[in-house]
């Protein structure tokens, strides 16, 4: 499962970078760090929810915890458990 969420971890990584201003923006961030502190704005947080429902093809719940949407490695780890 380590492999899975590491190669989901890349995919969110290349999904941010299209929707971030700052090319090594998602160089600087770790997988831990909130995103909003490290400078996602709320519409490219949105814009990236969606790029993740296209790429790994689910759609998130009305309900889903908002410690989910942290960190790129809380995003990786949902969508793991969601392709189960």
């Amino acid at each position: 499962m380590a492999d899975a969420a590491s190669e989901v971890r890349q995919a969110i990584r290349t999904l941010l970078a299209k929707l971030v201003d700052d090319a090594s923006f998602v160089d600087r961030v770790s997988d831990t760090e909130s995103l909003r502190r490290a400078g996602v704005s709320s519409t490219a947080l949105v814009s990236l929810l969606v790029a993740m429902e296209d790429e790994f093809g689910f759609e998130w719940e009305d309900d889903v915890e908002p410690e989910v949407l942290r960190s790129i490695g809380s995003l990786a780890d949902h969508v793991v458990a969601v392709r189960g």
